[in-house]
């Protein structure tokens, strides 16, 4: 991904700050899904040494919310690198002692970083990364001898009613940001190269909106849009992409696939 690329996705996300939390249902419920994959806080051995996480990608914050609650004796770093998401963290996280909160770029932090960490987590972060498998690979150098890694990565079928119905406007194929997006089996090699333990799982959810601006709304709110479309989307087109859904779907879903991973040392 070029630097210019990145700093569109960037700004989109900064852009959606304010209304991130009231859209991102999707994101939330896999929030919920992640949380149950992170270690116990007491009564398991392992865990009692939980004390340093790092978490990349923590948006409005409200993951890292939980985390603060889980681990209250742990230290806890959370990065994100769109400066509207990293404020909104720092303002809900202001009465947290426990958590700094970075407005800072994860590939980069990974690279540079020389601590270690017992937990290191990702909601809905690490498939717009440049290289997943160098930044998987630090991640397993930063954890300590029993540290665990907990994330979920969205792939590349979401968003593909969307997608299909673009190429069908516009006559040609139109990819999405999710046709980069790495699939279960790409997850499954990268993780069993750095973890003698891991698993991924798949979760599949689908999301019916009420009209095309509504589905095409709440991406803008998300920030999860962006892709380079070959014309401007003009009334007409987006008269025949309604049209499009209607007569394929009978209504306006949205795909979200998501791979839930855990990796152990």
């Amino acid at each position: 991904m070029s630097e210019t690329a990145k700093q569109r996705i960037r700004k989109r996300f900064s852009r959606a700050a304010g209304t991130y939390d009231a859209h991102a249902e999707v994101q939330k419920d896999l929030a919920a899904r992640l949380f149950r994959e992170l270690p116990e806080d007491s009564g398991v051995e392992r865990s009692e040494g939980v004390r340093r996480i790092l978490e990349i990608g923590c948006g409005t914050g409200r993951f890292t919310a939980l985390l603060a609650e889980r681990y209250p004796e742990g230290r806890i770093i959370a990065l994100d690198f769109a400066e509207g998401m990293a404020r909104l963290a720092q303002k809900r996280l202001a009465d947290k002692g426990n958590v700094s909160v970075l407005c800072e770029d994860g590939e980069r932090f990974l690279a540079a970083c020389s601590g270690h960490f017992e937990l290191i987590c990702a909601n809905s972060t690490l498939q717009w990364f440049d290289d997943l498998g160098a930044a998987l690979a630090r991640i397993g150098r930063l954890l300590s001898a029993q540290g665990c890694f907990a994330g979920v990565l969205f792939g590349p079928r979401t968003f593909s009613e969307l997608a299909q119905g673009l190429s069908q406007v516009f006559g040609q194929e139109v990819r999405l940001p999710p046709h980069g997006f790495p699939a279960g089996e790409d997850l499954a090699g990268l993780l069993g190269a750095i973890f003698p333990r891991f698993v991924v799982q798949e979760e599949i959810k689908v999301r019916n909106y009420g009209s095309l601006l509504a589905l095409l709304d709440h991406i803008r709110k998300t920030g999860t849009g962006g892709g380079q479309l070959p014309g401007a989307l003009t009334r007409g087109r987006l008269r025949q992409l309604d049209g499009w859904f209607q007569a394929t779907h009978g209504g306006y879903p949205a795909t979200y696939q998501a791979f839930v991973v855990r990796g152990e040392k």
